[in-house]
């Protein structure tokens, strides 16, 4: 049970197979995120279709930079102010856009588990 809770790049650091396996669940944990929260929230097909995708830009980033994770939290940084130099954001979307940032930083990191429990336990407090 506590071997779900590892990075998946610690035994043997980055590897083709490593990458495609955090690369996957990014997307599948983005796609089940937006769906789920279409169910309630109102905007636009872009917006869910930029949340859907976010977690695995993010994790490509972030994997690319992995040996400097100051540099990748920056750039995902950068990534979550987007949001605010365009058009004005429910808080809602503010507290999505930083749901799928903060999964795709655990993704890129190779903590899956923690990726999907935290992008997946949070519609909960949207949706009631």
């Amino acid at each position: 049970m506590e071997n779900i809770f590892q990075s998946v790049f610690a035994s043997s650091g980055l590897t083709v197979g490593t990458f495609f396996i955090c690369l996957i669940s990014a997307l599948v944990t983005g796609v089940a995120y937006a769906l789920i929260l279409s169910i309630k929230m109102r905007s636009t097909k872009r917006f869910f279709v930029s949340i859907a995708v976010l977690p695995a830009v993010v994790m490509m980033v972030i994997t690319l930079v992995n040996g400097n994770i100051g540099a990748g939290i920056a750039v995902a940084g950068a990534f979550a102010l987007v949001r605010f130099r365009s058009a004005p954001g429910t808080a809602e979307e503010i507290a999505t856009l930083f749901v799928t940032v903060a999964s795709g930083l655990a993704f890129g990191m190779g903590f899956i588990a923690y990726g999907v429990i935290f992008a997946l336990a949070n519609p909960v407090f949207i949706i009631f």
